[in-house]
């Protein structure tokens, strides 16, 4: 009997509309109460660089952009390895019950302490050593970030040719309307309409005139131009109005699968991975924690309360515009993770087999089978596959130039009390420069599914670290915890266990002097087994930071209640 993704995409529309409308409107009013006439952090502190208020649909195309990357788009495909159901489930289940609870409380949390960010936070609600340890932790979760991100725009721009005119365009056009708003003064509608045909013709230029060069190294040094970039200039001028335009293709992208897959019935693109395959996967590990950290951002995320603390909540109008903007972008990625999940299930072969495909292919591959026949077939295809290929590097870009900017912004915390190393280290130049080093040199291990699932654990963790502190101040304010309190218990607890598993696969590999390492590095066993053991050591150090914070938040809730 064949199957269709329609059936299992519309019953995810479904769940995420509940969500929002039904869950998400209670636990507005329940828990937060926002007040549209009290005044935001964008209005007392506008500066015109970190806080000024923005209109909430363009905070919605940042924030869906800002922390919509690749995690929704291949983390299902390495779930894949169980059996697309427990991927299903884990996206629906964790979306609905904690993903855009935890972002939508992060920027409340933000616009409730004078535009603060998670470092403060932690050391006001939990403790001074608490927000030490977070600081140590952030440093390292972002390093992680940037060296899968940087790998995979790299790897992007060298495999798909057709990316490389594309994604300039995109930051032409976002670059280009920006000014329009903010220096000319320009209606929005018109200065998006601008940036929109300049982004299509920069689009339609990669298709029929493809960029192509095969040095892989060089692509991530451009990438880490791109991204240097938005870390040192204001984010009014180039970070926040080219993560708004890429937010179109992005969303458009999204819209195409989705059709194509409630249209499966109709066009006869089945589904034709198992529902079922294992618990454990010699490759990948466990089904639990592995699952829940290798989806890193579609069902939860924490990346998405470092977008929350340090950008929309600082941009926010009205508090009333915090649904739409934070558990909007929130269930919008959702469907982000179901487009990608459904473009993984219509591939032929089990998991297992599909996995020796290169992840970027699996993705591109899956919708040149699934949208060609809502555009008129096969001639189709290659339009498909450029546009898909864009698409992917506009996920993976613009998040790695948010990660940078936060990364130097944290390292420049670290080193504040130290007077020698702030006016050092924490330069801007100095600070962006360094983050994007040691991503480079972590990314040239090619120790990718690993690296990726120590960073889905981290990740998480910080989630589940944000809903902490969301219910800390809710326990002060006298409000509802349950719907953060359980859900940040269950994030913390499943991700220590995450970061201890993949510590433990690194040291083994060092102890059998098997590294884990792709590429050139392969060739250099002794580096790569260097390298495996920073990065067992990382897993610790963020196991133990991580523990540290809970535990001082343990101590700090108990005084609270």
């Amino acid at each position: 009997m064949a199957v269709y993704p329609a059936l299992f995409v519309g019953l995810g529309i479904v769940v995420y509309a509940i969500a929002y409308f039904v869950y998400g409107k209670w636990y507005d009013k329940t828990a937060w109460q926002p007040d549209p006439k009290r005044p935001t952090p964008a209005h007392v502190y506008m500066d015109g660089i970190e806080f000024f208020p923005a209109n909430k649909y363009v905070l919605y195309g940042f924030q869906f952009k800002g922390i919509a990357g690749l995690g929704p788009i291949l983390g299902p495909f390495v779930a894949l390895v169980y059996g697309w159901v427990p991927a299903l489930i884990w996206i629906l289940l964790g979306n609905f019950f904690i993903g855009w609870i935890h972002d939508y409380s992060a920027i409340m949390l933000t616009v409730r302490n004078e535009g603060k960010t998670m470092g403060p936070l932690t050391y006001e609600y939990i403790s001074p050593r608490a927000r030490n340890a977070l600081l140590g932790f952030l440093l390292f979760y972002l390093i992680l970030i940037t060296a899968v991100f940087v790998l995979l725009c790299g790897l992007f721009f060298t495999i798909y040719p057709a990316s490389v005119l594309g994604t300039f365009f995109v930051v032409l056009a976002g670059v280009i309307s920006g000014a329009l708003v903010y220096k000319a003064r320009m209606s929005l509608i018109y200065a998006t309409i601008i940036g929109l045909v300049i982004m299509a013709v920069g689009i339609a230029l990669g298709i029929y005139f493809p960029v192509k060069y095969n040095n892989m190294m060089f692509w991530m040094f451009i990438t880490c131009v791109y991204c240097f970039i938005g870390a040192v200039t204001p984010m009014l001028w180039y970070t926040q109005p080219v993560v708004f335009m890429a937010s179109f293709p992005c969303i458009f992208g999204i819209l195409l699968i989705i059709i194509a897959a409630l249209a499966s019935p109709a066009t006869g693109v089945t589904i034709q991975q198992p529902a079922f395959i294992t618990l454990y996967n010699p490759n990948v590990g466990p089904i639990w924690p592995i699952l829940t950290v290798s989806i890193a951002c579609g069902a939860i995320s924490g990346w998405h309360s470092l977008v929350g603390t340090s950008g929309s909540g600082r941009q926010l109008d009205v508090e009333t515009d915090a649904l739409p903007v934070g558990a909007g972008a929130m269930l919008t990625e959702g469907l982000l993770a179901l487009a990608s999940l459904a473009a993984y299930m219509v591939l032929t072969g089990a998991a297992t087999d599909i996995l020796k495909l290169a992840k970027w292919a699996a993705l591109v591959e899956g919708t040149t089978v699934m949208v060609p026949p809502i555009l008129g077939g096969s001639a189709a295809v290659p339009f498909v596959q450029a546009f898909f290929a864009i698409w992917l590097e506009l996920f993976a870009i613009t998040i790695q130039m948010l990660v940078t900017r936060f990364f130097r912004l944290a390292l420049a915390e670290v080193v504040a009390p130290v007077p020698s190393l702030r006016v050092i280290i924490g330069n801007k130049y100095v600070a962006s420069a360094i983050g994007l080093a040691i991503g480079f040199a972590f990314a040239y291990t090619g120790a990718w599914i690993n690296l990726w699932l120590l960073f889905g654990g981290s990740n998480q963790l910080l989630a589940g670290l944000a809903l902490l502190l969301a219910t800390m101040y809710l326990a002060r304010e006298k409000r509802i915890k349950g719907p953060t309190l359980g859900p940040g218990i269950f994030m913390v607890v499943t991700c220590e266990a995450a970061l201890l598993w993949e510590a433990y696969v690194f040291f083994k590999a060092v102890v059998l002097g098997k590294p884990i390492a792709k590429g050139t590095l392969a060739n250099y066993p002794t580096i790569a087994l260097g390298f495996n053991a920073i990065f067992g050591i990382i897993g610790i150090v963020l196991f133990i930071l991580g523990l540290i914070v809970i535990f001082d938040w343990y101590k700090s809730y108990k005084a609270a209640k």
